[in-house]
C-alpha cells in the first residue's frame, strides 16, 4: 500500500488522525490534517488510504440516522 500512495488521498495514519497527502518522498510524507496546516510524518505512519462512500446527493439524515429521500 505504501507504494501506491499519491498526492492528493485522503489517508488515515496509524494514530487515528485522518490526513490529505500533499507531497512524497522515499520515507516521509507531508500531509495536512486541517485548512493550512501541513505536518510530515514517516511514510509508514500511513495505516490505509481511505475511499470516499458514494451517498445520494438528495439524501438527509434523520433525528435517528435514517436517510431520507425527501426535502
Amino acid at each position: 500500500m505504501q507504494a501506491t500512495l499519491e498526492v492528493g488521498d485522503e489517508v488515515l495514519l496509524t494514530s487515528g488522525v485522518y490526513a490529505t497527502i500533499r507531497g512524497l518522498d522515499e520515507d516521509v510524507a507531508q500531509v495536512e490534517v486541517a485548512e493550512g496546516v501541513t505536518i510530515k510524518v514517516a511514510r509508514g505512519a500511513v495505516g490505509q488510504v481511505v475511499r470516499a462512500q458514494e451517498a445520494p446527493d438528495d439524501a438527509e439524515r434523520t433525528d435517528n440516522g435514517e436517510v431520507s429521500e425527501e426535502n
